[in-house]
């Protein structure tokens, strides 16, 4: 009788067993950026200087550091010192120069450390000014003319 009443004091729960774990989350958020590129056209020029500017669009992760340079583009010759538009055909060029700043006094290349710019994402698009210069005093063959300059964003 004493077992019966030990079984019906402490009952089938008493003898229960429990293990604990841990369940670990990660995420990794990786260092990305995305460039948009932009246009900037001149317009018309007639011997007189022309100044335009663009903006470029940078996105890159919340902290992630990057650089941005431009070549010297596709014009016969060109530098990224002195720039070339050209017609379609090549025959002709336009000189032009782009700038970091609208003083002019911060050229755009792809020496680093020299005439790239440097900066840290915020996860929001960052825009970027291209300042772009035609000197006067060209005396250019009529016709449309262009380039493409290339933008490399490192990070």
């Amino acid at each position: 009788m004493l077992v019966a009443g030990l079984v019906s004091t402490f009952g089938a729960d008493s003898f229960a067993a429990s293990s604990n774990a841990n369940l670990t989350m990660t995420a990794v958020v990786p260092a990305q950026c995305v460039v948009q590129s932009a246009a900037l056209p001149f317009g018309t020029y007639s011997s007189s200087a022309i100044q335009q500017n663009a903006q470029i669009g940078v996105t890159c992760s919340n902290g992630t550091s990057y650089t941005i340079s431009l070549d010297a583009g596709t014009g016969n010759g060109a530098s990224t010192a002195t720039r070339k538009l050209a017609t379609t055909d090549g025959s002709a060029t336009l000189n032009y120069a782009l700038y970091q700043d609208s003083a002019r006094t911060k050229s755009w290349g792809n020496a680093n450390g020299t005439d790239t710019l440097s900066g840290t994402g915020t996860g929001a698009t960052q825009s970027i000014p291209v300042y772009g210069y035609i000197p006067a005093g060209q005396t250019s063959k009529a016709g449309a003319y262009s380039d493409v300059v290339a933008i490399t964003l490192s990070y």
